[in-house]
């Protein structure tokens, strides 16, 4: 073990280096005193002295077949001050120690090397908030066409009934969704799922309307005009809640890893609350079960194939 002392002062500042050259095939141990009449300020990291460093020097291993550089700074009077050819041994007292005796596990692996590191995700101030589909649609800002796989998807996911009926315009459901963020209850108010047996009761009420039709008209319009409300309120809340799931998302993508400023900005440029962040499993869960179903009304629709045009003669 080999090591080289450096001294250099700067007004009433002596700054000590001590470079270590370990030539053995083992971790070396070795401790490092000040002998100087000043306290030792040791390099420090977020005000945190670095590994190794108390008041009265440095203890710690050097590596084997490696070189290690140490510094540290001591304030002492101006009449005290020693110059750069003072003796090394009247400013720090080396010793090695000897093996070090936790070589074997002193090897850092990779997943703690990683752990390590910074996060990896930019600031938050430099990506841009994402948009919500409805509103971009609206601002006419997509240019790409979907695809009709993903079409049909987005009419089975915001359009629990039939595609024919009316849906609400994109400022109807900016205006739902505004409102539903800023209720304290989003999270616990949620659309109604209508089940198959919904879906049937609503078909067979639909047949005998239009078999009524010549004895009852009014009647007829009746229903039909409060299947359509009913429809489009229904439309109305899945798409607010769609709107309203996707902003907590987005909030909490920016909370996950953030630091506390970056916290901060993400709770000041956003309208979601904290609380609404705390009901992301019960969104998760809401968005498989309306996925699911989706997915099943979807697959009645492929299989249902009648003849419409003896059906429009009929009619």
């Amino acid at each position: 073990m080999h090591s080289d002392v450096g001294v250099t002062v700067v007004a009433d500042v002596v700054l000590v280096t001590v470079t270590f050259e370990n030539t053995d095939s083992v971790a070396q141990r070795v401790r490092l005193r000040n002998r100087l009449d000043g306290p030792v300020l040791p390099p420090r990291r977020a005000g945190v002295p670095e590994p190794g460093w108390d008041d009265d020097g440095f203890e710690g291993a050097v590596p084997a077949e490696s070189t290690v550089a140490l510094g540290y700074a001591s304030p002492i009077d101006g009449d005290s001050t020693p110059s750069s050819d003072t003796d090394p041994e009247s400013v720090v007292d080396i010793d090695v120690l000897g093996r070090n005796p936790d070589t074997d596990t002193a090897a850092v692996s990779s997943t703690d090397a990683i752990r390590r590191l910074g996060p990896s995700r930019p600031p938050a101030d430099a990506v841009p908030a994402a948009e919500p589909l409805d509103i971009a649609l609206a601002r006419g800002d997509c240019s790409e066409e979907p695809d009709e796989h993903t079409a049909d998807e987005t009419v089975s996911l915001e359009s629990p009934t039939s595609p024919s009926e009316p849906a609400d315009s994109p400022s109807e459901s900016v205006d739902s969704s505004s409102e539903l963020v800023d209720s304290s209850s989003e999270s616990a108010t949620l659309p109604p799922e209508p089940t198959d047996e919904d879906v049937a009761v609503a078909v067979s009420a639909a047949s005998n309307s239009t078999e009524e039709s010549v004895s009852a008209p009014a009647a007829t319009s009746a229903a039909t005009t409060s299947a359509a409300t009913t429809s489009t309120a229904q439309t109305s809340d899945y798409s607010s809640f769609l709107v309203a799931v996707e902003r907590r998302i987005e909030l909490a993508e920016r909370l996950d890893g953030a630091s506390v400023r970056e916290a901060a900005d993400a709770f000041e440029t956003s309208d979601v609350s904290v609380d609404s962040v705390a009901s992301l499993d019960a969104d998760r869960a809401r968005l498989r079960r309306l996925a699911a179903h989706a997915t099943k009304l979807a697959d009645r629709a492929a299989d249902a194939d009648p003849d419409v045009d003896s059906l429009r003669r009929v009619a």
